[in-house]
C-alpha cells in the first residue's frame, strides 16, 4: 500500500509551516502515549472521520510516538517529542518531530519480536511516510489519504 520512504530537505521545524495542525502535543515519556493518543482518537472524531482512520491514525502516531521516544534520547537533555497532525482534504498527516539526527530505518522483523516493527506498520499501512532532517534532530510523518 505505501510507497518507498522519501527523504525530504527541511523547509521548516513542522512538516507545513503554512497549515495549523488539528492537533499539536509534546510529551517526554513513554506513559503520555496512551493519553496522546486518545487525544488523538478524539481529535480525529470530531472531525468526522471514519472508524477505519482513526484506527489507523492512533495505531501509527502511537508506533511513531514510540520510536521518538526510544531513540530521541540524546543523553544532555530531556527526551521530549512533539506530534503535529494536519488535515488537509482527504490527506491525514502525522508528524513526530524529535532531538534525534539520525533518520528513520525500517528494519524487517520476525513476528515474535516486541521491538521494532513501528515503522513496519508505518510503511505498511501508510500511503507513504518519510522523513525531514532538522538542525536539532528530525521529523519523521506518515499521510494518510
Amino acid at each position: 500500500m505505501s510507497t518507498a520512504a522519501v527523504q525530504l530537505q527541511p523547509r521548516s521545524t513542522s512538516v507545513d509551516a503554512d497549515q495549523r495542525p488539528e492537533l499539536s502535543l509534546t510529551i517526554d515519556h513513554v506513559a503520555g502515549i496512551s493519553a496522546l493518543r486518545r487525544r488523538v482518537v478524539e481529535t480525529l472524531e470530531a472531525l468526522g472521520c471514519t472508524e477505519d482512520l482513526v484506527d489507523t491514525a492512533a495505531l501509527l502516531a502511537t508506533e511513531l510516538l514510540s520510536n521518538g521516544l526510544t531513540h530521541a534520547d540524546t543523553g544532555s537533555a530531556p527526551r521530549a517529542v512533539r506530534l503535529d497532525m494536519y488535515w488537509s482534504g482527504y490527506d491525514l498527516t502525522i508528524a513526530v518531530t524529535d532531538a534525534d539526527p539520525r533518520p528513520p530505518v525500517a528494519r524487517t522483523s520476525d513476528g515474535d519480536e516486541e521491538h521494532g516493527r513501528g515503522l513496519a506498520l508505518v510503511d505498511a499501512l501508510a500511503t507513504c511516510w518519510g522523513s525531514i532532517p532538522l538542525p536539532n534532530g528530525k521529523t519523521v510523518w506518515c499521510l494518510l489519504r
